[in-house]
């Protein structure tokens, strides 16, 4: 850590370790270097910031700090890689907009770093980590930095991993409490400050219309996004999303063509019945390709990331984090999900004990760890196709500012629905409303690839005999999987997904 710093082909070199910050338009990095410290910070871009990588070298202690609070205090997506030329630590640390994370792993007494985890695994093994994969099987994980791989951690929103020796330690970011229900002014629309907030965080990029697509479901949350961008960036944006049978996917193709005509889209569409998951060209099927916190369909999202990176787009936005974002306060009348780990049908009494370990709370945020496991799930597959992503409901103001709202805005998640209805002229999203389901392609994928499946399942290190039950695993894939109850089928494909990562 004492030799001097050189950038050379837009990576950080230091004696024998090289560090390439994620190239990409949106993004920027600064390398700050003194006596003591290396710092190497990536900040998503504000429309007119500057490009590439600069270098500077502050005159003490105090400039070094001043340059470190300005970009923390940065209002987009930012991450700092600090190397200390003292001590030798090493630490990540990352602001509470963190759209692409980072693995670590300690190996050998060499520390490595990488936002595609599959090139830190590969020939090194991977032991599991069993409290928190009996936790993801359990539909418990959390959002920590803590993975399904012993000694490998992710990075987190607003959190710090130092590395120092063999040793990868934490610094969580403070809970952040929920502000509870307010009272909205007179006169003040609900519904304009959400649309104008949203079309805000998208314009503040420096997105290329040409070079940007947006994620179209038909459902309500990704349809605000859409409409957003089409007001910020014009017509003629490219679009795309799944297309399903029966009277649901009927539903779902009147509101997308509803939201192409009113958005301009230049519109991509697939059959969701020709990309099955577990097929033989699933990802699932490579040891690492799909972390099981990643949605559940990544078959079709492989094809058109593939097709966006060969039509030139380098920018995606997405609903991401949409249905998490309508907080709901103990005091307030709801449904509540009443499922307990001990009625469990796939673990074991020692399985449950290792869950509720493995399922320890996350960063305690405004923003639902299950927003920020799909966005991580989902990074590397962008990433390695150029794209970077913007998730514009995955951002604490935001939360807070919906957290904040009157329950009869937040009650059946009113405030989008309302929203869109003034949007479109149209009040599809608040009458006879079908939501999207991914279940029959994803039964259809099951029983057309059970062969496959079962033999996985006979090899996977992670039915462990003391805490996965196999033979009601087995029995469950061998039997009338279209009959199993939605719950039993939810967690059915937790198991699957989950040994599918550890497959060799």
């Amino acid at each position: 850590m004492r030799a001097p710093v050189e950038i050379i082909d837009g990576s950080v070199v230091l004696g024998g370790s090289r560090v390439t910050p994620f190239a990409h338009r949106l993004l920027r990095a600064l390398v700050i270097d003194t006596d003591t410290t290396i710092a190497i910070a990536c900040l998503e871009r504000f429309r007119g910031d500057p490009h590439g990588i600069d270098h500077v070298r502050p005159d003490n202690d105090q400039a070094l700090a001043d340059r470190l609070n300005s970009i923390r205090s940065h209002l987009l997506d930012w991450s700092i890689l600090t190397m200390d030329r003292v001590r030798g630590a090493i630490s990540y640390e990352t602001s509470l907009i963190h759209s692409a994370p980072v693995y670590l792993r300690n190996h050998a007494g060499r520390l490595t770093i990488d936002w595609d985890c599959t090139r830190l695994l590969q020939g090194l093994g991977a032991p599991i980590d069993w409290p928190a994969t009996m936790a993801q099987i359990a539909g418990l994980m959390s959002y920590t930095p803590r993975t399904m791989v012993a000694g490998l951690y992710r990075s987190i929103a607003g959190a710090t991993l130092t590395a120092h020796g063999d040793t990868i330690d934490t610094h969580m970011p403070p809970p952040m409490g929920m502000p509870g229900a307010q009272s909205l002014a007179e006169q003040v629309s609900a519904e304009t400050l959400l649309f104008d907030t949203v079309k805000a965080l998208l314009a503040a990029r420096d997105i290329d219309p040409q070079r940007t697509a947006i994620e179209l479901s038909g459902g309500m949350d990704s349809a605000l996004i859409a409409l957003a961008a089409a007001d910020v960036l014009g017509p003629g944006v490219l679009s795309y999303g799944a297309e399903f049978s029966g009277a649901m996917g009927a539903a779902q193709r009147d509101r997308r063509t509803l939201l192409c005509r009113h958005g301009e889209f230049e519109d991509i569409v697939l059959p969701a019945g020709r990309f099955l998951p577990f097929g033989p060209r699933s990802a699932r099927r490579d040891r690492f390709g799909v972390w099981p916190q990643d949605e559940s369909y990544p078959e079709i999202f492989e094809a058109f990331f593939d097709l966006l990176a060969r039509a030139g787009v380098d920018t995606l936005t997405s609903g991401f984090g949409g249905d998490e974002l309508y907080a709901v306060y103990s005091d307030e009348t709801t449904d509540t999900d009443d499922r307990a780990l001990e009625d469990h049908p796939y673990l074991t009494a020692r399985g449950r004990a290792l869950a509720r370990k493995g399922g320890a709370p996350g960063s305690q945020g405004v923003i639902a760890d299950t927003s920020w496991l799909s966005a991580a799930g989902r990074s590397q597959r962008l990433l390695r196709q150029g794209i970077w992503p913007i998730y514009p409901y995955i951002n604490p103001i935001l939360a807070r500012f919906v957290a904040s709202l009157p329950w009869e805005y937040r009650r059946d998640r009113m405030l989008l629905r309302r929203t869109l209805t003034a949007q479109l002229g149209d009040p599809v999203f608040e009458q006879d409303y079908v939501k999207e389901s991914f279940r029959e392609v994803a039964v259809r994928g099951i029983a057309e690839n059970r062969e496959y499946l079962l033999a996985m399942l006979a090899r996977s290190p992670v039915l462990d005999a003391d805490l996965v039950d196999r033979d009601r695993v087995l029995a469950a894939l061998g039997g009338d999987i279209e009959a199993l109850p939605s719950e039993e089928f939810g967690l059915l494909f937790l198991v699957l997904t989950t040994c599918c990562f550890f497959d060799e």
